[in-house]
């Protein structure tokens, strides 16, 4: 923190700039712990938006052969996986006005299945972050080994194309359109209600014949959550962790770094945030999560592999935990109560 206590540029949107939580993980040192397992636990996942409006690099690689060539670029940096997406998401707020405009299901798949097609014949591992069903089934044709939904699976025709064609699924946690506003950002427990709505999320997937074995837990992150709120639920990525299902944390150059370091003044711009970006990612992977979603890939791999270089964190056990198992370790010893998750405000 610099100068005294944070500022929220959220503030504006009715969110008071408080932390719900510590902003400081507790990590133990775990000299037993490899290089090879703290990176095979934390992979790191390139962003590639081929849009012409995303929040921090948004029209740099609409054009199909630019976004090859960073695609290539990032896996050259040490990505292990390139996320292309065709439709920004940034959300409604004081910080990016009326949000991301709507993307047809045709203009979202004419901008990200040529890229796909290239990124996977030239080796890469290639995920496609949308939420439209036609849009995933087109990247699973191409290629595309992930489908990064930042709906949280609103779409039973999403899960159901994500059950047949048995990729990896990420559900990031999120409510409306991402609107960092009342009702939106009106949490009891943040975390407690973040951790209930995803695994309620992960339930409608398995019903849907998503194997439960494939999915992934995204905080979401500056999603329908002030900066404060979005700081504490990366302090607390240990409780999703805790779950047993993989955990990727996408913080980069978020406006919620800027706005808790930031006491006075403007905060900095998406492309000056690197140091707190690089710190979150660190957090992130202290706490145990399997991956982080970058812009910045060589920067970030150089911190995880020093992370595991000193063999500190949570470092992957001899026996991967049961990932159709649900546990309820650090939620107070009981199961999280969903059951009126349908009646929810911002439904």
């Amino acid at each position: 923190m610099i100068g005294g206590a944070p500022r929220s540029e959220d503030a504006a949107d009715g969110a008071p700039p408080v932390v719900e939580a510590p902003l400081v993980a507790s990590v133990s040192p775990n000299p037993s712990a490899s290089t090879a397992q703290c990176q095979a636990q934390c992979a790191v996942w390139g962003v590639l938006n081929v849009t012409p409006d995303s929040f921090s690099d948004g029209g740099r690689y609409l054009d199909v052969d630019a976004a090859v060539a960073h695609g290539l670029a990032l896996a050259a940096a040490g990505a292990d996986v390139i996320d292309v997406g065709g439709e920004s998401t940034r959300p409604r707020g004081a910080t990016y006005g009326e949000g991301y405009q709507d993307v047809s299901a045709e203009e979202e798949r004419a901008r990200v299945v040529p890229v796909i097609e290239r990124l996977v014949a030239a080796g890469l591992v290639v995920s496609v972050d949308t939420v439209k069903a036609e849009v995933a089934e087109a990247a699973i044709a191409a290629g595309a080994r992930h489908v990064n939904d930042v709906s949280m699976g609103r779409s039973e025709r999403l899960l159901e194309v994500c059950a047949r064609g048995g990729v990896e699924l990420v559900l990031m946690h999120n409510r409306g359109r991402g609107e960092v506003r009342e009702p939106f950002t009106v949490y009891g427990d943040v975390i407690a209600d973040v951790r209930a709505e995803l695994l309620a999320a992960v339930d409608r997937a398995c019903a849907l014949g998503v194997a439960r074995e494939r999915i992934w837990l995204d905080p979401g992150l500056g999603f329908a959550k002030t900066a404060a709120q979005s700081g504490a639920l990366l302090a607390a990525t240990a409780t999703l962790v805790a779950t047993g299902l993989p955990v990727l944390v996408g913080a980069s150059r978020k406006s919620f770094l800027a706005a808790l370091t930031t006491a006075e003044g403007p905060v900095a711009p998406p492309t000056e945030r690197l140091g707190g970006s690089i710190a979150a990612a660190v957090i992130a992977a202290l706490a145990g999560a399997r991956a982080v979603r970058v812009h910045d890939v060589a920067p970030t791999r150089q911190a995880l592999a020093l992370v595991g270089a000193l063999g500190l964190g949570a470092a992957l056990s001899s026996s991967k935990p049961d990932l159709h198992t649900r546990s309820d370790e650090g939620m107070r010893g009981r199961r999280p109560e969903v059951e009126g998750a349908k009646e929810a405000p911002w439904r």
